[in-house]
């Protein structure tokens, strides 16, 4: 039996999300540990979670895993039931999630320290946990390939010289044979394309409470990927990975 484990946001939670469709090309029974609204912390640790707890299965098990929203920073809360999503995908989960998000003025927000750069913060905090994961499933010999579900980039010249010579060094450690166009993303994909679930204009009022981040940042109802917006993904990332020979 071959498994594949699929990993992401709300972009991997349709039937007919991009993890899935790479397990079917597979001909690989599918794991999805895809939970939306959450962040980047959360992919890590219930990766390794999954990795420790299945051993038996990993010399068949292949990986995809599509990065959430920079900004989406994930916390632990009490329980380990989380009664949102299907009690088989529970069984393969280590914590009950929720998140707080840099690009609000929530509480938490509003009591970071006050010469805090969150973009920088946030930046760095992601390329630790896409440089942790890539480790871990290196060490395992495990083999996988990774895409960004949200925009994930954030250009280095708008930091300070000595800033943005640090993130190069974290960049290049990033092994981008395995990461599906690493300054691109999923939702770009989507909309430049007009693949939205549903292009339906946004009210006035949506438009100004969402700050241009994430999959919020478009003026339509639900800029989540259509049935067509994640085949046709998919397809460019099962060629991808064909072509450079990954799973």
């Amino acid at each position: 039996m071959r498994y594949h484990v699929g990993i992401g946001c709300s972009f991997g939670t349709p039937e007919h999300n991009c993890h899935g469709i790479i397990a079917k090309n597979l001909g690989a029974e599918f794991i999805n540990l895809s939970k939306g609204g959450l962040g980047n912390f959360r992919i890590y640790t219930e990766l390794l979670y999954w990795i420790e707890t299945n051993k038996d299965k990993l010399e068949d098990t292949t990986f995809s895993i599509g990065w959430s929203g920079i900004y989406r920073n994930d916390v632990i809360e009490n329980g380990f039931i989380d009664d949102t999503i299907d009690n088989s995908i529970n069984k393969t989960l280590s914590f009950k999630w929720s998140r707080w998000r840099a690009d609000r003025e929530d509480p938490t927000t509003l009591n970071l320290p006050k010469e805090m750069n969150i973009t920088l913060d946030q930046r760095v905090r992601f390329l630790i946990n896409v440089i942790s994961t890539q480790n871990l499933l290196s060490s395992k010999a495990c083999n996988y390939i990774m895409y960004n579900g949200i925009d994930t980039h954030v250009n280095r010249s708008i930091f300070d010289t000595n800033s943005s010579l640090k993130l190069k060094i974290f960049e290049k450690i990033v092994d981008t044979k395995r990461f599906f166009r690493f300054k691109d993303s999923h939702s770009n994909f989507v909309a430049k394309n007009k693949y939205f679930l549903d292009p339906t204009p946004s009210s006035l009022l949506q438009k100004i409470i969402n700050w241009p981040t994430d999959d919020s940042q478009y003026s339509v109802k639900d800029a989540h990927p259509s049935p067509e917006g994640d085949k046709k993904w998919a397809e460019l990332v099962w060629q991808y990975i064909e072509k450079n020979q990954l799973l």
